[in-house]
């Protein structure tokens, strides 16, 4: 099984794509090493193939990359399923996957993150939690966006050494860090890694 994200930006009409758009493609490439994996289509579209235990955690990374821009916000769907067939471009692929991204993204109104499975209760369970998700991640501002990005893109790094990366106090990493409420999330990602691998086994 394989997890496939459809998004799209918000206001992307507000901005000139090459402050989010660059950055979304190079994070893309560091995500997979596949190309036709990922594809930015329709100027401010997107879709990204991933491990499905690693699909949130994505998710959460693309959001705060968006997020470091004020002016911009993103939606996001996550669907799971099978790949019965791969194209030249992940839009080209389909499969359950594909499908319950597609469906699922056209279901979003109130809220920037969805999720569908073939686990209903999973859903039902995750969901849920993923509207406190969106509603918290929603209010992200730009410096708490970039901090996040990055401490989601290096986990392993102390916060201390995100510090220094940043070049910031480690004072202000921790505020940051506290205001996007990162290690709730962080605990969120856990679990949904946790649940899912317990449905697919």
């Amino acid at each position: 099984m394989v997890a496939v994200i459809t998004g799209d930006i918000i206001d992307s009409k507000k901005v000139k794509p090459e402050i989010w758009q660059q950055r979304l493609k190079e994070y893309f490439s560091t995500t997979t090493k596949d190309a036709t994996k990922w594809e930015i289509y329709r100027g401010d579209s997107f879709q990204i193939e991933v491990p499905v235990e690693k699909a949130l955690e994505v998710a959460l990374c693309i959001k705060s990359l968006i997020k470091s821009s004020s002016l911009i916000d993103v939606r996001m769907s996550i669907g799971i399923g099978d790949k019965s067939f791969k194209g030249k471009k992940v839009t080209e692929s389909s499969g359950t996957a594909h499908i319950n991204s597609g469906e699922s993204f056209e279901k979003l109104k109130n809220h920037t993150l969805i999720i569908k499975s073939p686990f209903l209760e999973f859903d039902e369970y995750f969901n849920s939690i993923l509207k406190l998700v969106s509603f918290i991640s929603n209010s992200w501002k730009p410096a708490t966006s970039e901090t996040i990005f990055f401490s989601l893109v290096n986990r392993s790094l102390m916060q201390k050494e995100i510090a220094k990366k940043l070049q910031k106090d480690n004072t202000t990493i921790n505020k940051a860090l506290k205001r996007g409420a990162y290690d709730e999330m962080i605990e969120i990602v856990d679990l949904f890694a946790k649940k899912i691998t317990k449905c697919l086994n």
